[in-house]
């Protein structure tokens, strides 16, 4: 088809969402630029970038420039240069002013990732912030009918919400792995993925299960558990004091005390052995609206298992997905985790590597052509 269209997305919190559009933008448009913090661009842009982007230009907001001047600096260069389509990433902050200035992009086809769909759809007005974002939302809902979600579950629920919209699941992004030899022999390395949150992971549930199973399973063989994600903060510092006290020779535990590189983050997942997410499903968003992880929010745990080849660990209440009943293997207990972890410790099932692997490459560009073309309003 001829290039005629050019896309502009903003993203300014979740940088790690991007490369599946970007992959799908190179067949699509003939032109995209991204608005992205300079740090989500050293992250998702190694050497090669240009070679594997090479439609893609990207415009990097500064540490001393807000948020309020980036949304007006991209809608004022799509507004400009002729672009066709706007997507927006992450609408988490300054909703009223980018309603309005997207009043100016009266022609533009504009569409937007959600990622928490009872949040989106939500009005309140008990405070200025809730007024003015309620303002905005009533202005979204009419305007934007196109969306893009990130976990499966999430698609039913929004068109539910939003009957007559056109909703489409595209992965943060595509596998392209290959199934990996169990490098680690000696010990079994267990990762948890995700900030250091409350509120989003039970990390009383984790203290109380490695005080009790854990430092017990651990004469069956050295375990090494690695916290990905930022842990200094006062809750972090909290929990790290008291994890340590369970620390030994035969049971270590990794910390990261600042923000982890995407290259780092990517290796760790890749040298697990098993993925642990202790989700609390039923949590809140940023603003306190009821959310049920994998059915109205999205979880970063789809995106972290698209990396490797390793089962992952998840509370009986999370909905599993299609493609990931290989890959997500439940527990409903302390004891019943305790016996899973035991299970891969006397008996790693190859044979299970070898079926996710088989489920994960649906994750392929080819497989979501359709829904990114629906997307954006363009036939293949």
């Amino acid at each position: 088809m001829p290039m005629k269209h050019r896309l502009l997305i903003y993203e300014t919190s979740h940088h790690e969402i991007l490369p599946a559009l970007l992959d799908l933008a190179e067949l699509y448009f003939e032109k995209t630029t991204v608005f992205l913090p300079e740090i989500s661009f050293q992250n998702i842009c190694s050497t090669d970038a240009e070679v594997k982007w090479q439609k893609t230009i990207f415009f990097r907001q500064a540490n001393d420039i807000s948020n309020r001047k980036f949304i007006r600096d991209a809608i004022r260069f799509a507004r400009n240069n002729g672009y066709t389509h706007f997507h927006i990433s992450t609408l988490d902050n300054n909703l009223l002013y980018f309603a309005i200035g997207l009043l100016r992009l009266h022609r533009m086809h504009v569409s937007l990732t959600v990622h928490a769909v009872n949040e989106y759809g939500a009005y309140r007005f008990n405070n200025l912030r809730g007024i003015t974002e309620s303002i905005a939302k009533l202005y979204f809902h009419w305007r934007i009918r196109h969306f893009r979600v990130l976990s499966p579950g999430m698609k039913a629920v929004l068109q539910q919400r939003f009957p007559g919209t056109s909703c489409h699941f595209i992965p943060s992004r595509f596998f392209s792995g290959l199934p990996e030899v169990r490098k680690n022999k000696d010990f079994l390395k267990i990762v948890i993925p995700g900030g250091i949150d409350r509120g989003r992971r039970d990390y009383g549930f984790v203290q109380s299960f490695i005080r009790n199973h854990l430092s017990v399973l651990v004469s069956e063989k050295t375990i090494e558990l690695v916290l990905l994600g930022n842990i200094n903060s006062p809750y972090g510092s909290g929990l790290k004091e008291a994890l340590n006290a369970y620390a030994s020779l035969n049971l270590r535990i990794k910390y990261y005390s600042d923000y982890i590189p995407e290259a780092e983050y990517e290796q760790q997942l890749r040298e697990a052995d098993l993925i642990w997410s202790p989700l609390i499903v039923h949590t809140k968003s940023m603003r306190g609206t009821a959310e049920k992880y994998g059915l109205s929010k999205s979880t970063g745990l789809i995106a972290d298992l698209l990396l490797t080849c390793r089962p992952a660990l998840v509370p009986v209440e999370f909905d599993i997905p299609e493609h990931f009943q290989e890959l997500m293997i439940t527990y409903d207990s302390p004891s019943a985790l305790a016996e899973r972890i035991s299970g891969f410790i006397h008996d790693f099932d190859n044979d299970r590597i070898a079926r996710i692997y088989h489920s994960l490459s649906f994750f392929s560009k080819e497989n979501f052509k359709r829904d990114f073309g629906e997307l954006m309003s363009i036939g293949s």
